[in-house]
């Protein structure tokens, strides 16, 4: 077998250059030689026991703090899905694939963005963007969460519609006509395959609808337009509980005393394994989830106007 390449004698000088720059709390200095060393085909991983060199993938990542969003671009396709990709390519193929197979009627493009996912998963997505014009990659080298991943890729998005899609949600039919479908009915903000109600804001429940108080993230359809106005909290880290923050705020954003709905639609879809839930340690799971929920409360728990089922006071269900 080959040897595995190794950084060169001025790599391993811009990784010392760069730890002294940090050392003496240079961070510009720093950044840029994480630059050098990235163009020089290398990345530098900080971990507890020090810098650590690895081969840079073939690609440019994207760098959050340089890219301009898209808001103000006319709108360029249809629908734009966005897909945060933390690993498990093979969901994510799924995915895509099954999109290509059953809503080739509608003029959509895929956004995955790779959120630090690593070599093997980053591979993969280019493979998928290399068979299907329609899908882009965004790499990101260090991870950001789902909150700051999910408004990097909605602002380089250019459909009329924008679409979160989870990973473990496969198409068996045409699952975006339904939500285009929705959407285009007066007062809807948004529309997606699953929804939840509450009457206490403590708990939500999943409803048939059609008319819920927020939308799952799995699939969520809204408006370019209205989700230009609101930005994902970009603490929320962990997926779960982010799409009640985001449903809350776009339906805040009705014009008259009647805020704008939310609708549940039935969509030809199949859900397998939801590898960010199950793959999760249970402990941080749950700690991840609740600092999400405490941010969504601590924002919409004055506003139970926006409850569909009414209100009945801030108290829990006996279990």
């Amino acid at each position: 077998m080959p040897e595995p390449p190794s950084p060169s004698r001025r790599v391993l000088d811009l990784v010392a250059e760069r730890q002294a720059a940090r050392g003496r709390k240079d961070f510009d200095r720093a950044d840029a030689l994480l630059d050098h060393v990235r163009a020089a085909g290398w990345l530098i991983q900080d971990t507890s026991g020090g810098a650590v060199l690895v081969e840079a993938p073939p690609w440019d990542p994207v760098d959050p703090a340089r890219v301009t969003p898209r808001w103000d671009e006319p709108d360029g396709h249809e629908v734009s899905l966005i897909v945060h990709a933390l690993g498990w390519p093979e969901d994510v193929r799924r995915a895509v694939v099954s999109l290509a197979s059953h809503c080739a009627g509608v003029d959509y493009e895929v956004l995955l963005v790779d959120d630090g996912a690593g070599g093997v998963t980053g591979r993969a997505l280019e493979d998928l963007a290399s068979s299907d014009t329609r899908v882009r990659v965004l790499h990101l080298d260090t991870p950001l969460g789902f909150g700051a991943a999910m408004n990097l890729g909605m602002g380089q998005a250019t459909g009329r519609v924008l679409v979160w899609l989870d990973p473990h949600v496969e198409a068996v039919g045409d699952l975006l006509s339904p939500l285009l479908g929705a959407l285009a009915e007066p007062g809807t903000g948004l529309a997606g395959g699953w929804g939840v109600i509450t009457r206490s804001m403590l708990e939500f429940e999943a409803s048939d609808g059609p008319e819920v108080d927020a939308i799952e993230g799995y699939l969520l359809a809204v408006p370019r337009s209205l989700a230009a106005r609101v930005r994902l909290d970009p603490r929320h880290r962990y997926y779960r509980n982010a799409d009640l923050d985001f449903s809350f705020a776009v339906r805040d954003l009705g014009d008259g005393p009647r805020p704008l709905r939310a609708v549940r639609v039935h969509v030809p879809a199949a859900r397998h394994r939801h590898r960010a839930y199950h793959e999760t340690d249970p402990a941080e799971r749950e700690r991840a989830s609740k600092r999400n929920y405490d941010r969504f409360l601590s924002r919409w728990k004055p506003r139970t106007d926006l409850l569909t089922r009414g209100f009945t006071g801030y108290h829990r269900h006996p279990s």
